[in-house]
């Protein structure tokens, strides 16, 4: 394929292009090495695309034939309810390769172990079952009632009940005999499971001595992106291999991220516990630290190195035939992160728009040059909120670059220079002239050559590069399209998923010693997951112009400090305030109208996750105050701002501005203190907060008030006709998408 136009595959590799060597040597003499003793588990710790699962092939590949091996990718079945039991299969499954055929008692007794992992309890799952009473006859409680539980007794068992319980005469001892079948049915589920792992481990461990000990060899299980996996499944798969499957003999080598699983089971646990206790704990009153509980499974830890800057060179000259510019793979290697999988993503990117360019005619194919773009499309991988800084204010490149320019030409004056080129840079540069990876990309070529460098170029020039690379700066997703009228808020759509909703402990602890009362904190606890549909909501608060226009149709009393039906001179950009959640209510009903979409309040859920994100972040942008990113009492700007000022480093990675700072902001759920206590070891589908209230929520915070209440977790609540310095944000759930 031409080298010009061709993408990089991102599957794992056993071609070792990153010196892994040395570590593949040393990890397969540990794992054959007959003075290791076993059960042994070997951790491989990486982030995503640090080529955990590239290692572990040629780990695989190097070991003796003879080992038996099986693959586990834990992701892939993440969707089984019984993840542990999927595991279980595959390591029966390689250890049946060890038995030779000429044994078929010991093959049977392993194909019984595999049939008990199916066998079938003498039970019954159960949705719930509804009886109602008023219809078994007088004498019986009215009303209906619920019974909801996991099992109940065998079919026949409750089909006799229930034609004993529609009988009205024998409907209170049936009622009697149902619940002892049921208490009786438990204890025998409970009896057969612990009976069940005690066959199982010793049934393992007989055999795995017999055909891996007795002959030196070793069961080598594989076991893949466990950190893709939800915490209760990542957890699961950790406990099964200590609970059925530590036997002499077996060796697990497990890929992951360590923090990603850490934070995972500290989650899980915090889920479980009873709401009452500070800290997530155990049985004997200790604090459950994720990483303490890990060294207790894992007791071979590998962490994959950084890879050598002269190895990464040679790996990114490597990955093209024929690059565009022999500067090209410089600017790479230099530029970015060790992590493989994000220097090809970016090369991709980069490849990409370069084909791109090459196919447009007129001034952007002439004016695209191939260093200048990998330059760019580097710092939009290593630093996006810097790429949005400079994308919004081209000429930004240029000074930036020039300053480093002049550092570089004097090193041996650099502090002093430093200091008097900062401030003459705008001053929302200052915070990028530290970046060392920016330092590199922007200095890596002596002023005054040709095609390689910023400092040349007029700040239109410097625009079309912005102009090609905005094509792929984030990727596409398919739906309806939503054309919009002038007076219509603009709309940022939330892909479906899950998020982390609430605080931790540790950071209400956080906000705590700045003075905040704890009780008051509580609110926001425990943290817990929430799973949304996908829905658009306001890329800002609604804006003076836009609630005017709601004003002048309907004749809807205007906020205090209007004149009539006009805004406050030049805040026509600024967010409405002095609105209450009823008024906020009556023009989404009018937007709905005027539109014929379905405009909202959105719900408390809906706004947190648009302002944190995936990850639960404490503030729209990042974990760390910053004042220069909202309006808030630290910046002591005194009044709202317009919408979109601290835009876009201080927006969620989605996208949304504003969601810290300038005004608190409507939400549609009616106000509870202990509503997250409710949802404590669930996955939370689109709540909605309780049904009635007497106060209805707040969220951001505002420029009258300080960071703590601008917190992404922070909840406030008022009574629904307060209108003072409050304002609101529309949401709209995604209409589907029309068929032809």
């Amino acid at each position: 394929m031409d080298a010009k136009s061709y993408i990089l595959s991102d599957l794992p590799t056993e071609k070792d292009s990153l010196d892994f060597a040395p570590y593949v040597n040393t990890l397969v003499e540990v794992i054959t090495s007959p003075n290791t003793s076993t059960p042994l588990t070997l951790g491989i710790f990486g982030t995503w695309g640090s080529g955990k699962t590239s290692l572990m092939r040629m780990i695989e590949k190097g070991l003796p034939k003879s080992f038996r091996t099986t693959w586990f990718n834990a992701w892939m079945y993440d969707k089984e309810d019984t993840l542990w039991r999927v595991l279980l299969l595959h390591v029966l499954t390689a250890l049946k390769q060890a038995i030779p055929e000429n044994k078929p008692g010991d093959i049977e007794r392993l194909n019984d172990l595999e049939a008990a992992l199916y066998k079938p309890l003498d039970r019954e799952k159960l949705g719930g079952l509804t009886i109602d009473w008023g219809k078994l006859g007088k004498g019986v409680t009215g009303g209906a009632m619920q019974i909801g539980l996991a099992f109940l007794p065998g079919g026949t068992v409750v089909n006799d009940l229930l034609k004993e319980l529609r009988n009205k005469d024998k409907a209170d001892q049936a009622l009697v005999n149902l619940f002892t079948a049921i208490h009786r049915e438990s204890a025998k589920i409970h009896i057969d499971q612990i009976r069940f792992f005690e066959q199982f481990q010793r049934f393992f461990s007989e055999l795995a001595d017999e055909y891996l000990v007795k002959k030196n060899l070793r069961l080598v299980v594989f076991i893949d992106d466990l950190d893709r996996c939800l915490p209760d499944k990542a957890v699961e798969v950790l406990e099964a291999i200590k609970l059925f499957l530590d036997t002499t003999g077996c060796v697990f080598v497990l890929g992951l991220d360590q923090n990603v699983i850490t934070r995972g089971i500290e989650l899980k646990y915090r889920r479980q516990d009873n709401g009452t206790k500070s800290e997530v704990q155990d049985g004997m009153g200790t604090m459950i630290n994720g990483e303490r509980y890990l060294e207790k499974i894992v007791q071979l830890p590998f962490r994959i190195p950084p890879i050598d800057k002269t190895v990464m060179s040679s790996y990114v000259q490597s990955l093209v035939a024929e690059w565009p510019h022999p500067a090209c793979p410089q600017v790479f290697s230099e530029g970015l992160s060790d992590n493989p999988r994000q220097v090809k993503r970016t090369i991709n990117l980069f490849l990409l728009l370069w084909s791109l360019a090459q196919q447009r005619s007129g001034k952007l194919q002439s004016a695209i040059k191939p260093v200048r773009l990998a330059k760019l499309v580097s710092i939009q991988a290593v630093y996006p909120e810097l790429y949005e800084l400079l994308r919004e204010m081209p000429r930004y490149l240029r000074e930036l670059e020039e300053y480093y320019m002049n550092e570089f030409l004097k090193p041996e004056s650099r502090l002093a220079l430093a200091g008097k080129e900062r401030n003459r840079l705008p001053p929302a540069l200052a915070e990028f002239t530290n970046r060392d990876a920016v330092r590199r990309i922007l200095t890596l070529h002596q002023p005054n050559t040709p095609d390689v460098n910023f400092s040349d170029l007029r700040p239109n020039d410097i625009r079309l590069y912005f102009t090609l690379t905005r094509r792929t700066e984030s990727p596409v997703v398919a739906i309806p399209n939503l054309p919009q009228m002038f007076f219509e808020p603009q709309m940022i759509h939330i892909p479906s998923g899950t998020f982390i909703m609430g605080s931790s402990e540790d950071q209400i602890q956080q906000v705590v010693e700045t003075g905040i009362e704890p009780e008051r904190l509580r609110r926001e606890f425990p943290q817990h997951l929430v799973n949304l549909s996908d829905y658009h909501i306001g890329k800002y608060p609604v804006t003076n112009r836009e609630y005017q226009a709601f004003i002048m149709e309907t004749g809807f009393q205007p906020p205090a400090g209007w004149d009539e039906f006009r805004y406050p001179e030049d805040k026509g950009d600024h967010p409405v305030v002095n609105v209450s959640w009823e008024a906020g209510m009556e023009y989404c009903k009018w937007l709905s109208e005027k539109t014929d979409k379905e405009y909202r309040l959105p719900t408390e859920a809906e706004w947190e996750k648009a302002a944190r994100g995936m990850n639960a972040r404490i503030y729209p942008w990042g974990n760390k105050f910053d004042r220069n990113r909202c309006n808030t009492a630290e910046g002591k700007v005194g009044d709202t701002t317009p919408v979109g000022q601290y835009s876009p480093r201080g927006d969620s990675s989605y996208g949304c501005a504003d969601m810290a700072g300038n005004i608190w902001e409507w939400c549609a759920d009616w106000f509870s203190e202990t509503e997250y206590n409710n949802r404590i070891g669930m996955v939370v589908q689109n709540p909605r907060g309780p049904e009635e209230g007497e106060y209805r929520v707040l969220r951001g915070g505002s420029f009258i008030l300080g960071q703590n209440e601008a917190r992404c977790a922070a909840r406030f609540r008022l009574k629904p006709y307060y209108w003072f310095d409050f304002g609101f944000r529309v949401a709209m759930t995604t209409p589907s998408a029309e068929t032809d």
